[in-house]
């Protein structure tokens, strides 16, 4: 083979092998994993005997019925969060007392309505906004009106490209629904305001006389709500959230064959939603690889997706301090544990010890 045929071999040879690392690089494994949070706002979790009142405002009436069944559908380990009082029991204690049915009702009448129906807290609240604006606008649009005419060699006509625009507006129109309520919780006991918040959001939605319809206001504005039901729950009970989890399948600081295999398997296990299958394996690995980072790495995700966030928080420090230097995936497990360290105690509180 000439000098010529070698490098053009050689060339092949790199070109496949950069191809190769290509693919692969950025494909590492990832799991997901549901880490419940506490709420926000702690002394509202904590009330779990309720009664909605009707909210004032556009519609109130109706939301207040809406915020029920939000609060009546919260359920940890299928365990049902909050009590709600019975809406019979609710409305015939209103009319007894001879209140509004407007939700109009100060600190004062909801803890004495509270006592008598037996509740902790007492949910009032307000609908500021329920409503839409149209704004209209125009659009360009193009279309061609003539073609260039060409010829193949045979002689036949084809049409060519475009050599003449035309151009003309389309009249078009941008919907935005906008839902705005301020809920109040009422502590029973004390007439103390345990939760107050303006929660806001808006729904959107274009659309022209020559593309799809604008979606209509009714699906907007439910968006709309949707959204600020999602804010409220994340408030007042715990909620999960699910996080995305890189493992690592770095073989550094592993010099047993066998362990190595424990490695890959185990990762092919994880890949296939197999947890319990990989964490094993990568137990077994560290016997045989202390030194590993990326085995204790993998074993701080396997405590961390069975909620053992101690243990993940010493797991990921051990594996930091095995690296010797700043990883972003370490760093960011780090940060990630820490917080749920934090927020343990807080979480069983509102668990009620659980």
């Amino acid at each position: 083979m000439d000098i010529t045929g070698k490098f053009k071999a050689i060339s092949f040879y790199f070109i496949l092998a950069f191809v190769i690392i290509s693919l692969f690089s950025g494909c590492a494994t990832k799991i997901k994993i549901n880490m419940l949070q506490p709420a926000q706002y702690h002394e509202a979790s904590l009330t779990k005997t309720l009664a909605v009142l009707p909210f004032s405002g556009p519609e109130g009436s109706a939301f207040a019925t809406e915020i029920e069944g939000v609060l009546a559908s919260i359920g940890i380990d299928d365990n049902r969060y909050f009590t709600l009082v019975d809406r019979a029991t609710l409305d015939k204690t209103i009319s007894e007392m001879k209140l509004s049915q407007s939700g109009m009702v100060d600190q004062k009448t909801a803890a004495k309505l509270g006592k008598l129906i037996g509740a902790q807290g007492i949910y009032t609240g307000t609908v500021v906004q329920n409503n839409y604006d149209d704004s209209r606008y125009r659009e360009k649009r193009s279309n061609c009106v003539q073609y260039e005419k060409k010829h193949d060699k045979d002689g036949n006509t084809y049409q060519g490209a475009c050599i003449n625009w035309r151009y003309h507006n389309v009249n078009c129109t941008k919907r935005v629904a906008i839902f705005t309520v301020s809920p109040k919780l009422v502590e029973v006991s004390s007439g103390k305001i345990l939760y107050s918040r303006n929660l806001s959001a808006t729904a959107e939605s274009t659309g022209c006389e020559d593309t799809k319809p604008i979606q209509s206001e009714h699906v907007l504005i439910e968006k709309a709500k949707e959204s600020v039901k999602k804010d409220f729950l994340r408030d007042v009970a715990p909620y999960y959230v699910t996080r995305e989890i890189k493992l690592m399948d770095s073989t550094d600081g592993i010099e047993s064959p066998e362990a190595k295999d424990k490695l890959k398997r185990g990762l092919e296990y994880a890949n296939k939603g197999r947890m319990d299958n990989a964490c094993e394996l990568w137990g077994e690995a560290r016997n045989l690889a202390s030194n590993s980072h990326a085995l204790l790495y993998n074993l701080g995700v396997c405590a961390e997706s069975r909620g053992d966030v101690d243990a993940a928080l010493s797991l990921y420090k051990q594996a930091d301090k095995k690296l010797g230097k700043p990883d972003d995936d370490i760093s960011l497990a780090l940060n990630r544990v820490s917080t749920a360290v934090k927020n343990k105690g807080k979480l069983k509180e509102q668990l009620g010890g659980k």
